[in-house]
């Protein structure tokens, strides 16, 4: 495998659709109410973003790679759960993966402190929340995963907090309006994480990774699920009748389908396995479709 491939896939960028998608709406919301658009901070948004999320999945990487939970997990779903298996493969050391990961958020903070100069300095404050909440999901001493944190970590950094730092980088404030809009995008983000802890399972009680799935144990944690996406879509529907939302936006609910297929295939998997990968994707695609939908809608 070459060097490049090898680094690239060390990143997880299937995964990256999960910023992508927030700082887009972000932008798009910023279109809608202020007709402000800045194509070049938008890139930027986008580069410090991506760099962001990659440099935070390949130290979650490491991390987990020493409290045990990847090498403990001998039957992981790639390439959904399990981490890159970068180090369990014998493809990186464990010493150029914290190098790798920490490159990647130098860089992502670079970019990061050229937007907070030229826009603003709260873009700062979003940028030191993101960064050390990522970087403690899995590290020690909080290991804020391990606490059941989560979920609710991740719904906020690439929802609520990424979609509004968009915003603000086109406009220079902020409107609540913003954080009522981002919420499905948060709701479904952490439905990927959680219904990838379930294949995990076994290997994260062993390890001492206390999230969600196994502080409920994985029967009566899929319920969960139905409360995740049942916030989405609620939430969805509440912004469109306070106003938040463009009624257009709506047309998000046509990712209901993908999301009650993967509720009721986790519902009948939920020990885990291969026969879950068709209920993961169609989350991740309830996720990607309702985020496109959402951008789709503000452009309208």
């Amino acid at each position: 495998m070459g060097t490049l491939k090898l680094y690239i896939l060390a990143t997880r960028p299937q995964f990256f659709a999960g910023i992508i998608l927030p700082v887009t709406l972000g932008a798009s919301a910023a279109w809608h109410y202020s007709s402000a658009f800045a194509p070049g901070l938008f890139a930027l948004s986008l580069v410090a973003g991506v760099l962001y999320h990659a440099g935070i999945n390949v130290l979650n990487d490491y991390f987990d790679h020493l409290n045990g939970s990847d090498e403990i997990n001998r039957t992981p779903i790639t390439p959904f759960t399990g981490g890159s298996r970068m180090i369990q493969r014998g493809l990186m050391t464990p010493g150029e993966t914290l190098l790798f990961g920490c490159a990647l958020l130098v860089g992502g903070s670079l970019v990061g402190l050229y937007l907070a100069y030229t826009v603003g300095l709260v873009l700062v404050l979003v940028g030191l929340v993101g960064l050390f909440s990522g970087i403690f999901y899995s590290a020690p001493p909080l290991f804020l995963a391990g606490r059941g944190l989560g979920e609710l970590l991740v719904g906020l950094n690439f929802g609520v907090f990424s979609v509004a730092g968009s915003y603000y980088v086109h406009t220079g404030g902020f409107r609540w309006e913003v954080v009522l809009i981002s919420l499905p995008l948060s709701f479904l983000i952490a439905a990927i994480l959680y219904i990838n802890e379930f294949p995990d399972y076994e290997a994260d009680r062993l390890s001492g990774k206390h999230n969600m799935v196994v502080r409920l144990g994985p029967e009566k944690a899929r319920w969960g699920m139905v409360a995740i996406l049942g916030g989405a879509y609620l939430s969805l529907i509440l912004g469109t009748a306070v106003g938040s939302l463009t009624p257009v936006s709506l047309i998000a609910l046509v990712s209901v389908g993908f999301g009650w297929k993967g509720a009721a295939g986790l519902m009948r998997e939920y020990r885990g396995g291969h026969r879950l990968v068709p209920s993961i994707k169609s989350i991740i695609w309830a996720h990607l479709s309702a985020g496109v939908l959402l951008v789709t809608a503000n452009l309208l």
